[in-house]
């Protein structure tokens, strides 16, 4: 069939409507990479130099381990084992097992930070829940911290931690700072408590003979598929929020002006990323502002139809 001039001229100009269209939503996404780039070296222009601020010293004193440094003893406790499987999500996945995966980690980040981590079992052993504190005292550790995940049926989330009935405060910052941790690593807090979950006058066993600092931590549910998710995928992270909330917690208590560099580089940290998702709010309501301006064609060379 022969087309008309006026057909030819009207699927020319619907062909240059067609071009001009797929060009802008190229700019557009042009725009969105480069400004999401900005952001990106923004961020990490003010991190790294938050990082690279202060002398050697100064990094060693707010955690960096020197050749072999040993900076205290910590005393890591894999809840459960053997025998002893503790909760389960009723699909075979068992407590211990996830206690000691996670025990492990915070133990080699703990040994790179200068800590020498004394391990109440590394492998799946049955340890006498009773004995375990005692195992702490013997080594002469600073501080005990107990690995456990939690179980529920009314849908619990999140970290809480359990300490010693006398609900001493340096237990008690013990386990605000390894929860507060969990937290920025993206668990829930739900909150730290002196005794049992039934009787505050009580002592679970892990924490009944501790001559030092000491916390049960209950490292989000088992019987949460979302806290699930956040242990398994983000286990590095995970190990990583309890080794620096327990090493910033050994500052406070033993190096406090180790512990004054620490806040100041947390602090940074903290105002960096804040800035940072300012820019990018800024950065995207730019954009929004664009892509207004392009579709009522107030930016010249843009058609609106188009």
């Amino acid at each position: 069939m022969q087309l008309s001039d006026a057909e030819i001229r009207e699927i020319l100009i619907r062909r240059k409507r067609e071009k001009k269209r797929r060009l802008r939503q190229r700019r557009r996404r042009t725009l969105i990479i480069l400004l999401l780039l900005i952001v990106l070296i923004f961020v990490l222009v003010k991190v790294i130099g938050h990082g690279g601020k202060g002398s050697g010293k100064d990094k060693k004193s707010a955690g960096a381990a020197a050749s072999g440094e040993n900076r205290g003893i910590i005393f890591i406790d894999p809840g459960h084992g053997g025998m002893d499987s503790g909760s389960d999500d009723g699909n075979e996945r068992y407590e211990k097992d996830d206690t000691l995966k996670l025990g492990l980690a915070v133990r080699d980040k703990l040994e790179a930070l200068g800590f020498t981590v004394v391990m109440s079992r590394t492998e799946d052993e049955l340890v006498d829940r009773t004995e375990r504190g005692k195992m702490a005292n013997k080594a002469g550790a600073q501080l005990f911290v107990s690995i456990h995940r939690n179980q529920s049926d009314s849908g619990g989330q999140g970290v809480e931690g359990f300490i010693p009935k006398e609900d001493d405060k340096n237990s008690r910052l013990l386990g605000e700072n390894i929860m507060h941790f969990l937290g920025k690593a993206g668990f829930a807090e739900r909150t730290i408590r002196a005794g049992t979950l039934g009787d505050p006058n009580d002592d679970y066993e892990e924490n009944a003979a501790t001559e030092m600092p000491s916390v049960l931590i209950e490292v989000g549910f088992l019987s949460s598929d979302d806290d699930n998710y956040r242990f398994d995928n983000n286990l590095d992270q995970n190990a990583k929020a309890i080794a620096d909330a327990i090493n910033y917690t050994f500052m406070l208590l033993h190096e406090p002006d180790a512990a004054a560099e620490y806040s100041k580089m947390m602090s940074q940290t903290d105002e960096a990323c804040n800035t940072a998702l300012t820019a990018t709010g800024e950065a995207l309501s730019g954009l929004n502002a664009i892509q207004s301006r392009a579709a009522d064609g107030t930016i010249e060379g843009i058609d609106p139809e188009a």
